[in-house]
């Protein structure tokens, strides 16, 4: 590759990495000019051994152009030392021509000398002068030779003198544009490093200050925990030593009340509900208990809740999991389904038979999804004799919980008064079918109302009407997680 086209190549590249800085400086993100560095590096490495290779070639050059010089400076001292030893030759020769043609005057002027010497030396004047001519001439031709030469020199080292400074005013061009985008490139990648180290220190502090700040997190839960953890084992070692305190008792009443009431399963002591037995003495824990009805002495067995506003409540309604479908037929629910100790309905016979013989109180608790609990207590509550077991109910005498209804409340949504309806027993005051629509069971007034208990189970973002619910308004009307209707004597 000859030194033109090594100097087009090389601007070339220059070209080339030019364009490659241009793109890399228009770019804002500063990943990406990350990963175009390499190649930049890379590029430079090869501009800077195509420089090389160029000064190399100017070295070259000049070399060569110094040995032109040289070379023709010695032929020139080897020409200028022939042509003064050529003069030196000529003024000696010319020197004894003269001192012959001085001789030759001294002897044309001797009139004493012969007239042959005379024609003798006019003889060897006439030689003398042609060869004076000849060195003369000789001379002339070299000065013009010589002329000739330096003319020649002269453009020789113009045309050298054009063509170096040409090529050292291009290659001082060249070095100084990418001596400039070189600096420009460098403040550049400084300008990089020093917000990259900046955001790195940011960065770097922000997540040593997390970390301290977690790490105290971390010692003081470590250290909330460790003290809740001593003060849940003191708490679990008291509650341990309390419960078996407490079992040697239970243990001793049950065995005292078992001493007292072994014969309480006889006719003498039949009681018709939880309250009598609770009175009695004979139960004082929550559970299953058999009882025997008032006017048919029919012996079943009912939930008692012992616990629940000082206890002997007979719960004749339960629902806690959705186990039990509540969407039956009119005998079904008139002669009770389910497990007493589960989910179930007492039957509406058994509830009419008990509640007829006396004065009685209706609580309902429920809890809505989320923990949320209430709580309606009702006086005067029974069952009327007949086949549609209408429904007594008084005023409400307590209430906790977010809702709007109760089973008294306007004239058109009351149960009070109201026929016990299913789906194949439809006597509600509505012209539709309420259990069937609502796919419930239910003392309906105006068929729906936010109060159906006896409806599908639902689940916690459950809002429809044809699931459980009992006396939110219209606005926050929600499916019931748990219900439990229950009475006992006032």
């Amino acid at each position: 590759m000859d030194f033109k086209n090594k100097m087009l190549m090389y601007m070339l590249y220059l070209v080339l990495f030019k364009t490659v800085f241009s793109q890399l400086l228009s770019e804002t993100s500063s990943s990406r000019i990350f990963k175009r560095f390499d190649r930049l590096e890379n590029d430079v490495l090869v501009i800077r051994d195509d420089v090389l290779v160029i000064r190399k070639a100017l070295k070259e050059e000049s070399d060569i152009f110094r040995e032109d010089i040289s070379t023709l400076f010695n032929e020139l001292r080897n020409l200028r030392k022939d042509m003064d030893e050529e003069r030196k030759r000529r003024i000696g020769d010319i020197s004894t021509v003269s001192n012959r043609l001085t001789e030759s005057g001294q002897v044309e002027r001797n009139d004493k000398q012969p007239v042959s010497i005379t024609q003798q030396l006019s003889c060897d004047c006439g030689a003398v002068a042609s060869q004076y001519k000849n060195v003369i001439n000789a001379f002339k031709n070299e000065k013009s030779e010589n002329i000739v030469l330096r003319k020649k020199f002269d453009e020789i080292r113009k045309k050298h003198d054009f063509e170096i400074g040409n090529l050292l005013e291009m290659f001082n061009n060249n070095v100084s544009g990418l001596k400039s985008t070189d600096k420009s490139l460098r403040s550049e990648i400084d300008t990089i490093k020093t917000e990259t180290k900046a955001n790195l220190s940011a960065t770097q502090k922000l997540v040593h200050d997390s970390f301290v700040v977690c790490q105290k997190d971390n010692n003081y839960a470590r250290a909330y925990f460790d003290e809740g953890l001593m003060r849940l084992n003191a708490s679990l070692t008291n509650l341990s030593l309390n419960a078996i305190h407490e079992i040697s008792r239970i243990t001793s009443d049950i065995a005292s009340l078992k001493t007292q009431t072994q014969g309480c399963y006889t006719s003498s002591c039949e009681v018709k509900d939880c309250s009598e037995l609770l009175s009695s003495g004979a139960a004082l824990l929550s559970g299953v208990y058999t009882v025997t009805t008032p006017l048919t002495h029919t012996k079943i067995e009912v939930y008692c809740d012992m616990v629940t506003d000082g206890g002997g409540w007979t719960v004749f309604q339960r629902r806690f999991n959705g186990s039990v479908d509540f969407y039956r037929n009119f005998s079904e629910y008139e002669n009770g389904f389910g497990q007493k100790d589960g989910e179930h309905w007492l039957g509406l016979k058994f509830i009419q038979e008990i509640t007829s013989s006396g004065a009685y109180q209706l609580r309902v608790d429920f809890k809505r999804w989320g923990e949320t609990k209430g709580y309606d207590v009702y006086e005067n509550f029974s069952l009327q004799p007949g086949t549609n077991y209408t429904i007594n109910i008084g005023s409400r005498l307590q209430s906790l919980g977010v809702f709007k209804h109760s089973l008294n409340g306007a004239p058109n949504n009351s149960a009070a008064g109201c026929a016990f309806s299913t789906y194949d027993h439809d006597v509600d005051k509505h012209p539709m079918n309420c259990a069937e629509t609502y796919r419930g069971a239910w003392w309906y007034n105006a068929c729906f109302d936010a109060i159906n208990p006896n409806a599908l189970y639902g689940g916690p973002e459950t809002h429809e009407a044809r699931y459980m619910m009992y006396g939110f308004s219209d606005a926050d009307r929600l499916a019931l997680a748990a219900i439990t209707m229950m009475f006992k004597q006032a």
